[in-house]
């Protein structure tokens, strides 16, 4: 179950940038439609591949974090589960570990909405 809401929300998130891709692979509108004006996605026009990729690197970015935060949560409950007296200590350099892990994550996330809003195409 959880696979399938995973792809349906993928394919939502990239409906948007799939179209387009199409678009600036030159497909032509449809006979008597005007053209979009431009920007009337959040990507700008002409960048539909570029978005692609950094949609797909945003969600490898956000998997790996929660992935990596999770793993930080396990580890230390089982430390603190065998030795509850060094619990303080491993709790400080869990907050600490996991306070960076999103740091980065964030600074990516910034990185990449920057690179597909004003990246050239």
């Amino acid at each position: 179950m959880r696979i399938i809401v995973a792809v349906v929300l993928l394919v939502l998130m990239l409906a948007p940038t799939l179209a387009l891709a199409a678009e600036g692979a030159g497909a032509a509108p449809a006979p008597g439609a005007g053209a979009a004006p431009p920007g009337w996605y959040f990507f700008p026009p002409g960048r539909g591949t570029m978005a692609l990729g950094i949609t797909i690197g945003l969600g490898l970015i956000i998997i790996g974090a929660g992935k990596g935060i999770g793993s930080i949560g396990s580890h230390a409950t089982d430390a603190i589960a065998r030795q509850p007296e060094a619990g303080g200590r491993i709790f400080t350099t869990m907050i600490i570990s996991a306070a960076l892990i999103e740091g980065v994550t964030l600074f990516a996330i910034v990185t990449a909405l920057l690179t597909m809003i004003l990246g050239t195409p």
